[in-house]
């Protein structure tokens, strides 16, 4: 039996907004981890950038540090640490650290990806160049180090992670792929999706993740076991305002698979033409969840049912800290986590037609949705 959804977290990625401050940008992270803990959320991970004017993000673990010393409860990590451009003993030692400042608190989510341009990847690994073999060993090592399992021929084998903390810090791996899913299964990492990347999931992505975990129960924060998925939501109020909101990330999204540089702005400065363009482009994102709070939430806990998850991420793009500490206080608010043997009764209704419906949101909801109907059958009084 699949897990239920049973916590709800948050990726921020730090986007710096056309005319917006630096300083207020990242001063606001702390009024959005203290909002994320008073509404229940179980996590609050920073993402890293480099080389880029879009996102202020390149030192993950200094904003973990000014998030944690500001709040009390909400666990808080990176989304990831692009493991290619630091040494293994210096990811252990900084997250140990952390964790032992702030214990059974802090997450060390570890990535593949350069996090920016290749000329900004050598600038930070001196010239280095990082082959994708090395970067699973360097993984590999980290987190032997954290669990002092390194073997006694390895050159490390002596290597003391200092400070020890009382409670490690918990490690995930980060991907996309049924083969990223295999690995960290593999090496008993825990397993984060990156959903709001590729658009689409493999509704037995988790399940492969499962299959390839060691036999036996988990040893502690240290092991592997935990799935998530990392979805992109605008929600608001009415589906006008989460639509007008949601073309903030459909027109970095477009930009980005068009050849344009990633910009974040409001989308009342967008010229008419380039708008519709945006706006034709949302139409067709899989990526992103658009609808009033009710639509999105149910979506949400439709997505985990199918997917197997027991654990959503929310990435969101709106410049406004109170709006967006908003948004996800009314999504908490909602009934994400229904009891067994409590399920709602889901109809999938379409206002073109149903069988292209049931072919794109299948992709995200899950096969079910091919049973969807027009809208016209609710008028005509046809039983669903």
């Amino acid at each position: 039996m699949s897990p239920r959804l049973s916590r709800i977290s948050v990726l921020e990625q730090v986007p710096l907004f056309e005319g917006g401050d630096v300083r207020r940008t990242l001063g606001d992270l702390v009024r959005l981890g203290r909002g994320l803990e008073e509404s229940g959320y179980h996590r609050l991970w920073l993402a890293e950038h480099h080389s880029t004017g879009s996102f202020l993000s390149s030192a993950p673990d200094l904003l973990m540090m000014h998030i944690l010393d500001a709040t009390d409860r909400i666990r808080v990590g990176s989304g990831g640490v692009m493991a290619m451009h630091y040494g293994s003993l210096q990811m252990a030692e900084r997250f140990a650290t952390l964790a032992t400042l702030h214990p059974g608190r802090v997450d060390m989510g570890l990535g593949r990806a350069p996090g920016g341009d290749m000329r900004a990847a050598a600038a930070l690994n001196q010239g280095r160049v990082i082959d994708p073999d090395a970067i699973n060993a360097l993984i590999e090592e980290t987190v032997a180090l954290l669990r002092d399992e390194l073997p006694a021929t390895h050159p490390y084998a002596s290597v003391e992670v200092r400070p020890l903390p009382a409670q490690m810090p918990e490690v995930w791996l980060l991907g996309s792929s049924g083969q990223s899913a295999a690995w960290a299964g593999v090496h008993d990492l825990n397993y984060a999706y990156a959903q709001f990347f590729t658009g689409r999931q493999q509704v037995e992505i988790m399940n492969h993740y499962r299959a390839h975990l060691p036999e036996g129960p988990g040893r502690g924060s240290i092991h592997g076991g935990q799935t998530l998925s990392a979805l992109c939501v605008s929600a608001a109020a009415t589906r006008e305002e989460a639509r007008e909101q949601a073309l903030v990330a459909a027109d970095a999204r477009f930009s980005l698979r068009t050849g344009r540089p990633m910009r974040f702005r409001d989308p009342a400065t967008l010229d008419a033409a380039y708008r519709t363009e945006v706006e034709r482009y949302l139409e067709r994102d899989t990526a992103i969840i658009v609808g009033t709070y009710d639509e999105v939430a149910q979506a949400l806990s439709s997505f985990a049912e199918n997917h197997g998850t027991e654990e959503v991420m929310l990435i969101s793009y709106i410049d406004d800290v109170e709006v967006k500490t908003r948004q996800y206080a009314e999504l908490a608010s909602r009934d994400l986590f229904a009891p067994p043997g409590n399920e709602p009764d889901r109809r999938f209704y379409a206002t073109g037609d149903p069988a292209r419906f049931g072919e794109l949101a299948g992709r995200f909801l899950g096969p079910e949705v091919g049973a969807a109907r027009s809208i016209s059958q609710i008028s005509s009084g046809v039983s669903a």
